[in-house]
């Protein structure tokens, strides 16, 4: 009977992304749920679900700033951090910014099924 061999050096590990694309997807995913967001309450049918958001978002550039600005800023001094000090990625890092990208994902989601609903009357 003749067993297989595996070979694992012949597999290579999945690609891991550069820090800083990573964070630069993940506030791209912020920055367009905010677009979706705000497109939404301007057609009068839908408000902000987060109450501690609501209020901001009723003032489009307070929303824009706080949603976007602010979140550009802390990226950047985070990437910053990251090179300056030499940082390697760790499992941690990684799950933050996953966790993220998945929650955001799911919000963008159903930013979608609310402009199917909106403007086919699924």
């Amino acid at each position: 009977m003749s067993e297989a061999i595996i070979d694992f050096n012949e597999y290579e590990l999945p690609k891991e992304y550069p820090f800083g694309a990573k964070l630069f997807f993940l506030y791209f995913l912020n920055v367009a749920d905010w677009f979706c967001t705000q497109v939404l309450i301007d057609t009068g049918y839908f408000h902000e679900a987060n109450p501690m958001m609501s209020w901001i978002m009723d003032y489009p550039l307070v929303g824009f700033f706080v949603k976007c600005i602010l979140p550009l800023a802390l990226s950047i001094i985070i990437w910053l951090f990251y090179k300056i000090f030499k940082i390697q990625q760790n499992k941690f890092t990684n799950f933050i910014i996953y966790t993220g990208v998945i929650l955001y994902s799911v919000v963008i989601s159903v930013h979608i099924v609310n402009f199917l609903l909106l403007f086919f009357g699924f």
